[in-house]
């Protein structure tokens, strides 16, 4: 209890935020930009997502807002391809000694190109470079090629969290990584 008190208390008062610089990046001999999320990319990110989710938003244009104002330390960022559109996105916040992926998408005709990895890697950097034990997140039970990726990336499964997606009562897989403390 005092260990996550005081890692709460370290995310308030000294969290640093990721100064995070854009940069030009290659995969699959494919040329895109890693940067940060800003607000005239949300109504973008929201029709990324009704394309992963199946016409669904998981997220509203306010909770993005909210998210990528946030005081809490975090990071929001995109990979942008060389057409200017955006292939996927990345969502964390500090929360004590754990980083907690809030959100990730990978857009359709995107995916199995190693984006997934690259977004999670740069939250993994973030989470180290705020001396951060753990990597947290939720994944739908249904989503088992999300949860290969997250298996492979060396997360395991925590618990079940019962009803976690209010749209339809599905259930998530808490899932959590181990970092190498510095």
């Amino acid at each position: 209890m005092l260990k996550k008190f005081s890692g709460l208390v370290k995310t308030i008062l000294y969290g640093k935020q990721y100064p995070f610089d854009e940069k030009s990046i290659e995969l699959h001999e494919e040329a895109y930009l890693l940067r940060k999320i800003v607000d005239q990319d949300i109504k973008e990110l929201i029709a990324l997502e009704r394309d992963v989710y199946f016409g669904e938003t998981p997220w509203t244009k306010s909770a993005f807002l909210a998210e990528i104002h946030s005081p809490i330390p975090h990071l929001y960022i995109c990979i942008v391809s060389k057409q200017a559109q955006i292939a996927g996105f990345i969502g964390s916040r500090l929360i004590g000694n754990d980083t907690h992926i809030t959100n990730i998408a990978v857009g359709t005709a995107f995916q199995n190109r190693g984006i997934g990895k690259l977004l999670i890697d740069e939250v993994e950097n973030f989470a180290i470079m705020n001396d951060c034990e753990t990597l947290s997140l939720e994944v739908r039970i249904s989503n088992t090629d999300a949860q290969r990726l997250y298996r492979r990336l060396g997360f395991s499964a925590r618990n079940i969290r019962k009803n976690y997606y209010t749209e339809n009562n599905e259930d998530a897989l808490d899932m959590i990584k181990h970092l190498e403390v510095r």
